[in-house]
């Protein structure tokens, strides 16, 4: 195998399949990209059996084949090469990677061990649907903060599709929050739950690709392809929680803030509660709301912030005070669409619901005990 292209032009196809690429795989051959060389056409694979990334790019080919690469590797080499032109060799044993006044010989991994299923097209393109992306990936951003990071509960680390009709609800919790997000009109009604990893992997790959994106759904994967890139990623099995139980029946009143300014006074509340000691939020008045955050090894502080008290009938909620983890209640209000953020309240030991000016989304955090 031997061709030519261009040093940006193969950085960038290298560099984006190789986020599919586990650092300590299962078995070696996945610590590998996969690259196959035929007509003029290289594409470049990579996966952790979670996550499949495929990319294609035109080369000057002088010889096609295949060899299996170290990821890590190859992708450092191929980043810190000079820009013009690179040439792949294929020397048996290595492979010889040549630009300007640099060559560099990597040893190849066996590409006869690559699970073959990878390989493989194994989608119906004639089932597929064109994606409009933007709304699903605004979305999916916005509910992925509240997913389980991977390593916990599997079955939380996902983002849930419910379709109801013309309408899907994404949602995603790590039993401390729960976010949620109403789109419409997504092609497929049978996604089910798949890794928000994943998904976000997806989304930096096709976000800034003008191309049309198109999506397919089998019992086991979720696709996402262009002319140029393509993802799978693998549904993840078991029953999502009831998540819709968990929202608060009523509401006993709300405040409305201007989420800028909340989002100053919370930051500079974490320089002492240092992301894990919890911010207290308190209500001064009807127009007032105290923040504050102690740690008894540093010190503390107090920030007070204009509201309006909203809801039928409100009595006094003077001195009503409630505690959050300070990093969940910003991620929550930081994504809001809008100037205002509004902060729901069913009693200081329930959990609060935050929205912004767009009712699709919505973000319910666990309240926090201290010790006052």
């Amino acid at each position: 195998m031997k061709f030519k292209t261009k040093t940006k032009d193969l950085k960038e196809v290298v560099l984006s399949v190789s986020r599919a690429v586990d650092v300590k795989p299962s078995t070696p051959s996945l610590q590998g990209l996969y690259i196959k060389v035929e007509d003029g056409s290289c594409e470049v694979i990579g996966s952790d059996l979670d996550l499949v990334i495929k990319a294609k790019l035109s080369v000057d080919s002088m010889v096609d084949g295949e060899c299996l690469v170290n990821a890590r590797i190859l992708s450092e080499v191929v980043r810190k090469m000079s820009s013009g032109e690179i040439v792949f060799s294929d020397l048996g044993n290595e492979v010889m990677i040549e630009a300007d006044k640099s060559e560099y010989k990597l040893r190849k991994l066996d590409h006869l061990t690559y699970p073959k299923a990878l390989l493989e097209n194994s989608f119906e393109q004639e089932n597929s649907q064109k994606l409009a992306p933007f709304e699903l990936f605004t979305a999916l951003r916005k509910v992925g903060i509240a997913a389980s990071p991977e390593g916990g509960k599997p079955i939380l680390t996902g983002v849930f599709f419910d379709n109801d009709g013309e309408k899907t609800t994404l949602v995603s919790t790590d039993s401390y929050r729960l976010a949620t997000n109403i789109i419409s009109n997504l092609p497929i009604d049978d996604a089910g739950i798949v890794s928000y990893r994943s998904l976000n992997e997806t989304i930096k790959l096709f976000e800034d690709n003008e191309q049309d994106i198109y999506i397919n759904s089998t019992e086991r994967e979720l696709h996402f392809y262009n002319e140029k890139y393509y993802t799978s990623v693998r549904k993840l099995e078991g029953n999502y929680p009831e998540y819709q139980a968990l929202f608060p029946k009523e509401n006993v009143f709300s405040i409305e803030v201007d989420k800028k300014k909340i989002l100053e006074s919370l930051d500079r509340s974490t320089v002492v509660a240092e992301g894990f000691i919890p911010v207290t939020l308190k209500v001064v008045d009807e127009n007032n709301l105290n923040i504050s955050s102690t740690n008894k090894d540093i010190g503390g502080g107090v920030e007070e912030i204009d509201i309006n008290i909203l809801g039928l009938e409100v009595g006094d909620v003077t001195d009503f005070q409630i505690s959050f983890n300070p990093n969940y209640l910003i991620q929550g209000i930081e994504v809001l669409d809008g100037n205002k953020a509004f902060l729901r309240f069913s009693g200081n030991d329930k959990p609060a619901v935050i929205q912004g000016e767009e009712e699709t989304y919505q973000y319910l955090l666990m309240p926090v005990r201290t010790n006052e």
